[in-house]
């Protein structure tokens, strides 16, 4: 896949896509907006009294935002607590893995775990400051395993997830109800 100046992925022999990047922001379920907002400014209040530190949203929180999101959008239901690779499962028995983090110009990289675990399906979010996301990564957990394959670390780009997600086919992705 190549891409072209004008933001197409051309595929080979004339195939080409629109929007490489898709940017497909959705408001997320209430009360998630008003509660991201009133984060984002409790950080911005920190960080302004206490700049040495970064006070990231990333980690548990922004996670346990993202399985709400997947729960609520995709109509999953939550695995019991402590399950080892996934969070959620999709009414077919699909067990899914779901990423979050938040848009941030300077953390490029999406951690997806400490260590390459195979996901059965990988629903990867990236949360704005005003309760909006975007799907990264909506598929299969093996063509994230192959992008990994010649990395030392478990994490992959935004770029990666997004040139990863032009792969996967529509009767691969989760589906919002």
């Amino acid at each position: 896949m190549v891409n072209n100046k004008d933001g197409m992925a051309v595929l080979g022999k004339g195939i080409k896509i629109l929007n490489v990047r898709q940017n497909m922001k959705t408001l997320s379920p209430e009360p998630i907006p008003t509660a991201l907002k009133n984060l984002y400014g409790a950080q911005a209040m920190l960080k302004s009294a206490f700049s040495e530190w970064p006070f990231s949203l990333d980690g548990n929180l922004i996670g346990d935002i993202g399985e709400v999101i997947a729960l609520k959008v995709f109509k999953l239901s939550r695995l019991p607590r402590g399950k080892a690779t996934h969070d959620l499962q999709a009414p077919d028995g699909k067990l899914v893995q779901v990423k979050a983090t938040q848009k941030n110009k300077s953390y490029k990289i999406v951690g997806l775990g400490l260590k390459k675990e195979t996901f059965d399906h990988l629903l990867v979010f990236e949360l704005d400051q005003e309760g909006f996301y975007e799907i990264l990564y909506n598929g299969p957990g093996s063509y994230i395993d192959k992008a990994r394959k010649h990395k030392t670390s478990a994490s992959l780009s935004r770029k990666q997830l997004r040139e990863l997600q032009l792969g996967v086919s529509e009767h691969e992705k989760l589906k919002p109800v």
